[in-house]
């Protein structure tokens, strides 16, 4: 039963035996009075007679008091150690309460989760995140929307959705964000364009202008960056003729691979894609396509159990990123 509360422990902040007073230290007192004999004590807790002793000794220092008078032939209770031995009694029981109640409050773990998320993120993020999610907490469910960046954010600020994953920061008292992980966007071409050039090679951004650019939609963190490097370079009018405007960027990229045009897209995702030997990766002189992706929400959502329970486990697995691991390990 305590190993199958450990798992829900960890996101309901639950404190273990040893964040209280030591428990060990209560443990072998109470079995000191129960064997009279820190010898036999020893021997049921399967710890050493010195550790009982230490144990002891720790526990009289921190409440100031002697707990047992020790003769040769005897161990008994102090006064002050009878009023420690009730009050022991009781903290012990209570915590196996806690056990119990804990372990109900786990199997009874149930509701729906309301979380949108951006295009790239759906497909780069929440997969593993949902999958491992769902093995510690069966009963709960997704209801799992996706949008561009900007009506994500307005979905939370409006209380539509818990929870979101985005690929653009757009600041608002309100709002919580958390970087999960960096991204790189990339310029794609068809294969046959380009013909002089190699994958990599490096292009100016006049050149844009000659092509026939497919763009995700307005309110796309892709888009956002893309345009806002543009701006920086008093260049956004080579995107001004684009062949069209798609929110999904396995569509652009099969389109890219069908000679329509070319096209921005996440790293990520190209690696991720069956598209990835059939395109060409173009550098674009000057121009800086870094972003980041985003846990987002309402700072003054009113939590419910399961929502503060998402909270916490998405917290623990973004530290695991930022400890080096990979997305697809979480």
């Amino acid at each position: 039963m305590l190993k199958k509360c450990y798992n829900i422990k960890k996101y309901i902040k639950f404190t273990s035996k040893e964040d209280f007073m030591d428990f060990k230290q209560l443990e072998t007192f109470i079995t000191i009075v129960k064997t009279k004999s820190f010898t036999k004590t020893a021997d049921v807790l399967y710890i050493t007679q010195p550790s009982v002793t230490n144990h002891i000794q720790a526990l009289e220092s921190e409440l100031n008091t002697s707990l047992f008078v020790r003769t040769r032939r005897s161990v008994t209770l102090t006064q002050a150690g009878s009023i420690v031995y009730k009050h022991a009694l009781n903290i012990l029981a209570s915590y196996d309460e806690i056990i119990r109640d804990l372990d109900i409050y786990s199997q009874n773990l149930k509701g729906t989760l309301n979380i949108c998320v951006s295009s790239v993120p759906r497909k780069i993020i929440l997969p593993n995140l949902i999958e491992k999610f769902s093995k510690l907490f069966p009963d709960i469910s997704f209801n799992i929307s996706n949008d561009d960046s900007r009506t994500v954010i307005d979905s939370i600020l409006v209380g539509e959705t818990d929870f979101g994953i985005v690929g653009l920061k757009i600041s608002n008292p309100k709002l919580i964000y958390t970087q999960i992980m960096d991204d790189h966007i990339v310029y794609v071409v068809n294969k046959d364009a380009y013909p002089d050039l190699k994958n990599y090679s490096v292009i100016n951004i006049e050149d844009l202008s000659n092509d026939k650019i497919i763009l995700r939609e307005i309110g796309s963190g892709t888009r956002q960056i893309v345009e806002d490097e543009l701006k920086r370079n008093n260049s956004l009018n080579v995107i001004s003729n684009s062949v069209a405007t798609i929110h999904d960027t396995n569509t652009i990229l099969d389109l890219i691979t069908k000679g329509v045009g070319s096209g921005f897209i996440s790293q990520r995702m190209l690696n991720l894609s069956d598209f990835k030997d059939k395109v060409k990766i173009l550098n674009i002189k000057n121009l800086y396509l870094n972003r980041k992706f985003y846990f987002v929400y309402n700072k003054n959502l009113q939590f419910s159990n399961i929502n503060k329970i998402f909270k916490d486990f998405m917290m623990d697995e973004i530290n695991e990123l930022k400890k080096g691991l990979d997305i697809n390990s979480i």
